[in-house]
């Protein structure tokens, strides 16, 4: 089957007396060998199960390209090369020359999204993007929001369901693969997530680290809203000074708003108010060292995670469409797909497969 039909291919079987498997001479040249399906038809079926389900992936091939496999074709090949590329992840030479050769600092951020299994319910699915970016034009915490990054060079993702230690142990051998040696250059980003950090501080001890400031601001927003009722403009007002404050002062910024909130006459008043500062208090303690958002903005570099929040709503689109419900193993397959497909490694991948 080829991207313009059905091809019968009629050529002469060779096969030596000496009991080896034979072969058709002409299949190599052909680039059918061992294939019932081009490659082409393969790549593109890949590339369309990335995005949507088998049944439209089947119907999809029929109307672009007049191809007729059916879903559980397309699902036997899209798992079968899934497995592939998990595989290849770990061995990509091609795409760590490239990175190696790609401009800019590291960016390593990390987070986890949910999978149905049919085994265990839902699952965590663990999930890593490694990046490059150059810096950007420096700037101001009062003009954060205008701050324009440059796009990463190149960025490399990947993802699994297992227990943090498990994933953890995956982030060293990966970036040595990539040329990073010295864990001071990587600049970690991530949400307050624990065991993101504590993964962090083993293996990436001496890294950069900075906490997401957008999921930071969420926490403070909160706060706000409690505190002064949802949505009134004394909430509004007090989020943005707060977040103001924060993205000048760090850790020190958060201690006096939370100062300011207390600093009320009435008691009662401010015993009201306590359970939410210290919310505020719990979240960001941990993370003191991590709020070092002026110095970050003023070296033009990036203070939010939002590449590794937006690989995670791609697998999400993906592999939590309506009534999802996956094998276990066959998880690890479609997340490597949706991996590849939306990094460098997808041409690399296409270049050396079979």
């Amino acid at each position: 089957m080829s991207a313009v039909g059905a091809v019968v291919f009629t050529r002469r079987y060779w096969k030596c007396t000496c009991g080896a498997d034979g072969a058709y001479a002409a299949d190599a040249l052909l680039g059918v060998e061992g294939q019932r399906y081009s490659k082409t038809v393969q790549k593109y079926c890949c590339r369309l199960a990335a995005e949507t389900a088998f049944a439209p992936t089947s119907v999809l091939l029929h109307e672009l390209l007049g191809v007729d496999l059916c879903p559980e074709t397309v699902r036997t090949l899209v798992e079968g090369h899934g497995r592939s590329m998990t595989r290849f992840q770990t061995a990509d030479s091609a795409s760590a020359q490239a990175f190696r050769q790609a401009a800019g600092a590291v960016e390593f951020t990390t987070d986890a999204g949910k999978v149905n299994t049919r085994e265990e319910g839902w699952k965590d699915l663990k999930i890593a993007v490694i990046s490059k970016r150059e810096a950007g034009t420096p700037t101001t915490p009062e003009n954060w929001k205008t701050q324009r990054l440059p796009a990463v060079t190149i960025a490399l993702a990947f993802a699994m369901i297992a227990p943090a230690k498990e994933f953890r142990k995956s982030w060293r051998p990966r970036l040595r693969r990539l040329g990073v040696e010295c864990l001071a250059g990587v600049h970690a980003l991530a949400d307050g997530a624990s065991w993101i950090w504590k993964a962090v501080q083993r293996s990436l001890t001496g890294c950069v680290q900075t906490l997401d400031f957008f999921h930071a601001c969420q926490h403070l927003s909160r706060c706000a809203d409690v505190i002064f009722g949802e949505g009134t403009s004394a909430a509004r007002a007090a989020y943005e000074h707060s977040r103001s404050l924060l993205a000048r002062q760090g850790w020190a910024g958060v201690c006096q708003w939370v100062g300011e909130l207390l600093d009320v006459a009435d008691e009662a008043e401010r015993e009201r108010r306590r359970p939410a500062t210290e919310r505020v208090i719990g979240y960001f303690a941990p993370h003191s060292q991590r709020l070092n958002y002026a110095e970050r903005l003023q070296a033009g570099r990036a203070i939010g995670s939002g590449q590794v929040e937006g690989e995670a709503k791609t697998l999400g689109l993906r592999l939590k469409r309506r009534g999802a419900r996956w094998k276990k193993g066959n998880v690890q397959p479609m997340a490597s797909l949706v991996c590849v497909h939306h990094t460098c490694q997808w041409d690399a991948y296409w270049a050396m497969a079979a």
